[in-house]
């Protein structure tokens, strides 16, 4: 079954929509949550909502599967991950002895830290990353874990600059954990702030064509008139430290969310098409074919099938 599609994108208001209970520490800023505390009936198959947060899954105990855009991941035990805001995103589980969820905000930890923490919430250009733990590592993330609970419930002074610090810590282990290399290359503060903020603009132009607020793409002149920089070093800035050019960024993260909504929606090719401003429904399957080879609509047609089989196992 394909999950329910929302635009919902509030903490808050994603846990209400899924009936969770919502505490006096959970804010549009921050959340934790102890899943396996609160009674979820598995198996248990969120909707499709669009965060505009960081989710942040330490799994001790549990097995199911997370999509974010076009990139899925696998639940298991002894596990971390973490994903970028602003990708379709859904989880299904079917075993939830321990896992604890933490969602914050970048703007959470920019009131603390406004400084240093665009390259480790970069995490290498990815919709997000997990990693496996050793032992000794998984008990101190479960007891760091313990440590922002008993913040978040606390009615302790700067409670929230602790919590911000302990969840940084976590993002820099778990950076040091990741098998992957980035492919990030920032080599001065200004570079950082100019990728960091290219990102950010490029997801919030995604969000508002979802949302119906934008009627065209931005592309490099639309993205660097809104930096202020320009267009030519703006687009040196970004080869040279991400090793992808702009309109490659740009391509990917379309195709990527495309792709989410031909195999977990039961939109059509035309309201698709529409969401990311393509006025020609041909346009819209000639693009999509050029950039993977494959046409939307059996790459529907292939995802369903393989679904299909996959239930009958």
């Amino acid at each position: 079954m394909k999950p329910v599609l929302t635009n919902l994108s509030k903490i808050t208001e994603c846990l209400a929509f899924m009936n969770l209970p919502i505490s006096t520490y959970n804010s549009e800023d921050f959340s934790f949550i102890k899943l396996h505390k609160i009674g979820i009936k598995l198996p248990f198959q969120s909707p499709t909502f669009r965060p505009d947060f960081y989710n942040l899954f330490i799994v001790i105990d549990g097995c199911g599967t997370y999509a974010v855009g076009n990139k899925e991941f696998e639940f298991s035990s002894n596990q971390i991950i973490i994903t970028r805001p602003e990708s379709f995103s859904s989880s299904y589980w079917t075993k939830i002895k321990k896992v604890y969820a933490i969602s914050f905000r970048k703007s959470f930890l920019l009131q603390y830290f406004p400084a240093g923490i665009d390259t480790v919430l970069e995490l290498g250009g990815e919709n997000g990353y997990s990693c496996d733990l050793t032992e000794k590592s998984w008990k101190y993330f479960e007891q760091t874990c313990q440590e922002i609970y008993n913040l978040a419930i606390s009615t302790m002074s700067y409670k929230d600059e602790l919590i911000a610090n302990l969840i940084l810590n976590l993002l820099f282990l778990m950076q040091l954990h990741h098998n992957g290399d980035s492919t990030l290359k920032l080599e001065s503060e200004k570079q950082a702030t100019i990728v960091s903020a290219f990102r950010q603009n490029m997801e919030n132009n995604f969000s508002r064509l979802i949302r119906g607020e934008d009627t065209s793409l931005m592309r490099t002149k639309e993205h660097s008139r809104l930096l202020n920089v320009n267009e030519n070093y703006f687009s040196k800035v970004i080869s040279n430290c991400t090793g992808k050019t702009i309109n490659e960024w740009i391509n990917e993260k379309l195709i990527d969310e495309i792709k989410y909504l031909l195999k977990h929606s039961d939109k059509s090719m035309k309201e698709i098409a529409a969401l990311f401003a393509f006025n020609d429904l041909n346009y819209f399957c000639s693009y999509f074919k050029t950039q993977t080879l494959n046409a939307p609509n059996a790459l529907r047609k292939e995802f369903n099938n393989a679904d299909k089989n996959q239930n009958y196992v």
